[in-house]
């Protein structure tokens, strides 16, 4: 059965929103309005979920949940041991939340190593599990696992780098995700508030895992972090795009994402063994390859001999006959190309459709996250129109916009936005849009809103 016909589906419930995604190349992202996080949540107000469920068919899927929900806390035994009492593990785990453990929301295991035993336990804070489970239990899916964020992208990471390490991760422009890992084993995770953060007792953590101190920690390329440490670490940027280009992903899939759907990640692998593999491979080919590049140069030769040859007698029968051969000379004129703008601009999307027309705004601003914007918020319009109009603060942007939205969105544009204005694009939708819209879009209409990650406390 093909990707597309049954595509895998991850949830990432957001404090008032929802976000889902597809493994798939194009309508891969969705955001709702609407909180499972809510005890107090009514079946009424799940009605754009299970409207957008029901239309797009989805019988299961993985949900996503953030590290202060799902907290992973490794501990350390300095001898060999076979087993645990849950309730030990209960006790040494209760000074590291800011909730209440209860046995049957913690999940562990022992690792062990050389002289010593670590118990790896991720604890999950119940009362808002349950109210989470709650809430999709009434939506009838089907539900493959709880992933807590960390782990998620280690997932990813192991298919990388073998070693152990740390990662930084952005939730949004302030939070951020912190973990250790080797392989696509966490070790320890926590949420932080940045953009400067203090390290050093984490790394002291991390020393008490391994026999060597771990210095390489991953940043996020796309954000400005200042790590403040008295130890020496070794700084390494990743772009959340390359590496989901690198799985054949589509490149607005975020890592947690791709570490919930990919069938290929599954175990780490030695990527030094995949290089000698592609060489091996290049060697056996090699003499296939001049063979064939012999072969088309023969072929070639002939071919253009006898091409030559008749050219020769049809320009000889030409002047016998007095027949003019020149033709006026063609040039193709070459298609403009757009400037590319930076993908981090605001953008805000208006629908002031009169009557209200539900979910354009919803639409247009997933069309506008496959285009790489992510930073993009929805909502009403003060005044209603009749027409479609987008308002910039720089002429590079409204001819960008102008060139790749030409066929999805006819709009009139304006450069009157000031430069101290909040957004950089202002999008009003003043038409019904729906009739360009591929399938999947036409029939998700609940409203969308921007997306809140849910707060978090900074250790």
């Amino acid at each position: 059965m093909s990707l597309f016909s049954k595509p895998k589906v991850v949830i990432w419930p957001k404090n008032k929103s929802l976000e889902i995604f597809f493994d798939r190349k194009e309508n891969n992202f969705f955001s709702l309005d609407v909180n499972l996080w809510d005890k107090k949540l009514n079946e009424k107000e799940l009605e754009s979920f299970l409207f957008f469920i029901n239309q797009n068919k989805i019988t299961n899927c993985s949900v996503l949940v953030t590290d202060d929900i799902a907290v992973t806390k490794s501990f350390v035994y300095d001898t060999k041991i076979e087993n645990i009492d849950k309730k030990e593990v209960v006790g040494l785990a209760s000074d590291c939340v800011n909730f209440e453990i209860s046995p049957e929301s913690i999940e562990y295991s022992l690792v062990q190593q050389d002289s010593k035993t670590i118990i790896n336990a991720i604890i999950f804070d119940k009362s808002k599990l349950d109210s989470l489970k709650n809430n999709l239990s009434k939506t009838g899916l089907n539900i493959n696992f709880f992933r807590p964020v960390s782990s998620a992208i280690a997932n990813v990471v192991s298919n990388i780098y073998l070693s152990e390490y740390f990662l930084i991760y952005p939730l949004n422009n302030h939070e951020f995700t912190l973990f250790l890992a080797k392989n696509n084993q966490v070790y320890l995770s926590t949420n932080f508030k940045g953009p400067v953060f203090e390290i050093q007792k984490t790394l002291n953590y991390a020393q008490l895992y391994f026999s060597t101190p771990v210095k390489k920690i991953y940043i996020p390329e796309t954000k400005e972090i200042e790590i403040s440490s008295t130890s020496e670490i070794e700084k390494t940027t990743y772009n959340e795009s390359q590496i989901a280009q690198s799985f054949n992903k589509p490149v607005n899939l975020p890592l947690p994402v791709i570490g919930s759907i990919s069938d290929i990640i599954n175990s780490p692998k030695d990527i030094s063994l995949v290089s000698k593999t592609k060489m091996n491979n290049k060697k056996n080919i090699l003499p296939i390859i001049a063979v064939a590049v012999l072969s088309f140069t023969i072929v070639s030769f002939i071919v253009y001999s006898i091409l030559r040859n008749n050219k020769e007698d049809m320009v000889d029968a030409d002047v016998i006959n007095n027949i003019p051969t020149s033709a006026p000379i063609v040039t193709e004129i070459p298609t403009p190309t757009v400037a590319q703008i930076k993908k981090d601009i605001k953008i805000q999307v208006l629908n002031a459709t009169d009557p209200p027309i539900n979910g354009l705004a919803a639409t247009f601003k997933a069309k506008l996250v496959t285009l790489g914007f992510e930073n993009v918020s929805v909502g009403n319009a003060a005044k209603n129109a009749t027409e479609n109009f987008v308002q910039v603060k720089s002429a590079d942007v409204s001819a960008y916009f102008e060139s790749v939205l030409k066929s999805d969105f006819p709009a009139t544009y304006t450069t009157d936005l000031k430069e101290t204005a909040t957004y950089d694009a202002v999008f009003t939708i003043g038409t019904d849009l729906s009739g360009g819209a591929s399938d999947i879009t036409k029939t998700a209409t609940p409203s969308v809103t921007k997306t809140v990650t849910p707060t978090v406390t900074e250790e």
